[in-house]
């Protein structure tokens, strides 16, 4: 029997923008504002779980330990000194949105891990499962984001796929039964902007969709020109053509 091959969401993500830059070994660059916020995120869902009401400045704490554990806070004082100022004032903007909406929402799951099989490949990853105190019949994934918004209606990605599939299988799962909800969505919810989108679709259309991503991994590297072409640090499959 072939062995499956497990790749963390966003990491399928970044290889399937441009499976040309990936080596297998890649770090995927992360904003340190959003991955700070998903440490925090992660913390706080928790503590609502469980009942407790931490405070605006137990938030922002949580967020600064994160903060100066990441490579950016490392190297700030090679960083223009208004850039890194703007990034600090994210991190707050951040811990407010994310207190906004764990505040309005009941958390029926804390953030748990996923294993996904689809064809040959298992995607990997975590979110929590939340329910807005004015829906109680839906429920719905929350997937943490930055940067990205240019295009309107919401184009979801391989990621908010991945979370609705897997959505879908707890919402069947008996052990879950006290949800008691009627549908499911993933949560796109910006950390940084006053903004969120709810990306709502079938089983059948995510499942579909997944097929195709997983073949990226076990198929041929191809380019898919996009955004993220413009900060490439490499852009060697179309090095003369501007994006």
């Amino acid at each position: 029997m072939t062995e499956k091959v497990s790749i963390n969401e966003k990491s399928l993500l970044y290889r399937i923008e441009c499976p040309m830059r990936w080596n297998g070994y890649s770090t995927v660059p992360e904003s340190p504002v959003l991955a700070c916020a998903e440490t925090t995120a992660r913390w706080l869902i928790s503590e609502r779980y469980y009942s407790k009401v931490p405070t605006a400045a137990q938030t922002r704490e949580v967020f600064d330990v994160a903060w100066k554990q990441t490579a950016y806070f490392g190297s700030r004082s090679g960083i223009p000194q208004k850039e890194y100022e703007r990034r600090v004032m994210a991190g707050a903007r951040a811990c407010r949105r994310l207190r906004d909406i764990l505040w309005r929402c009941e958390i029926l799951q804390s953030s748990s891990p996923y294993a996904l099989p689809i064809g040959g490949v298992v995607i990997t990853g975590e979110y929590a499962v939340l329910r807005s105190s004015r829906r109680k019949k839906h429920a719905f994934a929350l997937y943490l984001r930055d940067h990205g918004v240019r295009i309107k209606p919401l184009i979801p990605d391989v990621v908010s796929f991945a979370r609705r599939l897997d959505l879908g299988n707890r919402w069947i799962d008996p052990a879950n039964r006290h949800w008691g909800i009627q549908s499911v969505g993933i949560m796109h919810y910006w950390v940084t902007r006053d903004l969120s989108a709810e990306h709502k679709l079938d089983r059948a259309c995510a499942e579909e969709v997944l097929i195709g991503a997983a073949s990226v991994v076990a198929g041929h590297p191809f380019p898919m020109p996009g955004d993220h072409c413009l900060y490439c640090p490499t852009r060697g499959c179309r090095p003369d053509d501007p994006v």
